[in-house]
């Protein structure tokens, strides 16, 4: 067997919250995932709160930029939020976990910068621009973290198959006990519901809003785009 390492300790942490949540993580979860005893991991870290740092800082590095600075502003905030959802879709279920790590990996604060800079290119006060970075950190994760089931509704963590069994029986039922006359636009939607490309469809309908709604604020205020 290959020796133990802080490194593998952190995939097995992520691979264990992306299959199960992270509520669910657990040392003894870990360890019983890599097959050695809970005090192997603790050689590696010292508790809990030190194992979701890491996992933290391990989605942060691989946080790739892509951000072209010719570009306006509103394409480089969008470029910013895409780089950052393509990082935290490698690893849905620590994306909670993100946020409190950003200013500690050199990759997620550049991202930070870059998205300060293009929102006081925009004409917004220094606090509004923080606010609005923050707002898009948020709006990528829920992006990212929203429970979608595939079948009536898509998911980005995965699903036991009697959950999303018992769902969709849930869901057909609901549709065939629904009054058309009452509930006409519920029903007329119910097989774009289904459609497997929700997840690509919603991330990006969702983005577009969030950058829609910034630049919206910027023309109210004034500011040359």
């Amino acid at each position: 067997m290959p020796r133990l390492s802080r490194t593998a300790v952190v995939d097995a942490a992520l691979d264990v919250a992306y299959r199960h949540g992270l509520d669910s993580l657990t040392i003894r979860k870990i360890a019983t995932e890599l097959d050695v005893s809970p005090m192997a991991i603790y050689w590696h870290v010292k508790n809990k709160d030190e194992l979701l740092d890491a996992m933290g800082d391990r989605v942060c590095q691989d946080l790739a930029l892509t951000v072209d600075p010719a570009a306006p502003w509103w394409q480089q905030l969008r470029t910013v939020l895409e780089d950052f959802m393509r990082a935290l879709r490698a690893h849905p279920g620590a994306a909670d976990i993100v946020v409190p790590r950003m200013l500690f990996s050199p990759n997620s604060r550049e991202a930070m910068e870059l998205a300060l800079k293009a929102l006081g290119e925009a004409g917004f006060s220094l606090p509004d621009a923080t606010q609005l970075a923050r707002h898009g950190v948020r709006v990528a994760i829920s992006l990212i973290t929203e429970p979608l089931f595939t079948g009536p509704l898509s998911n980005a963590v995965e699903v036991e198959p009697e959950r999303r069994a018992h769902v969709e029986q849930e869901v057909a039922s609901t549709m065939e006990s629904l009054d058309p006359e009452e509930f006409p636009n519920i029903l007329a939607s119910a097989e774009h519901l289904g459609d497997p490309t929700s997840r690509p469809a919603f991330e990006k309908l969702g983005l577009e809003t969030y950058i829609a709604g910034v630049r919206a604020l910027a023309d109210d205020r004034d500011i040359s785009s």
